[in-house]
């Protein structure tokens, strides 16, 4: 069962996300559906199962932060099913392989077990990607939800 390592609560006063009332714009989204472009849109394609190596490769080195790619795009559901209803960011884990991180220097580590998530305020997911083993909250930029130098 996957727990939750570390979190960052940003605002308790309004409950959001999968069986939650939907606060956002326009109809909720399908939040079963690992294609929903309204809840997981940013996953799918920045961290899908979909991309090529060669993508998350160059990324990384471009961009100078590690990029994770999910195995399997059902977990970024159980991800937002156990996150807390709350916008905020998260670390989770899911104690078995969810993905693999391609790090600036070109080496790839495979079978990672956990995840970074970041809730808008709305509940839908802006940011969610596997992460190595040591990853904390405090490195991460809450603005763009990436690693921090």
């Amino acid at each position: 069962m996957a727990e939750i390592i570390e979190q960052d609560i940003l605002d308790y006063s309004v409950e959001v996300g999968s069986g939650c009332e939907w606060i956002g714009n326009g109809s909720e989204p399908q939040w079963n559906n690992p294609k929903s472009t309204k809840a997981y849109d940013h996953i799918a394609r920045h961290h899908g199962p979909k991309l090529k190596p060669h993508e998350l490769i160059g990324r990384a080195a471009g961009s100078r932060d590690d990029q994770g790619q999910w195995l399997n795009a059902e977990d970024w559901i159980i991800a937002e099913q156990l996150v807390p209803k709350y916008r905020g960011a998260y670390i989770i884990d899911f104690h078995r392989p969810i993905g693999r991180v391609y790090h600036p220097d070109r080496t790839i580590t495979e079978n990672v077990t956990r995840a970074f998530i970041q809730r808008n305020i709305d509940g839908t997911l802006n940011s969610g990607y596997p992460v190595v083993d040591g990853v904390i909250l405090r490195k991460f930029n809450k603005r763009t939800g990436h690693e921090e130098q």
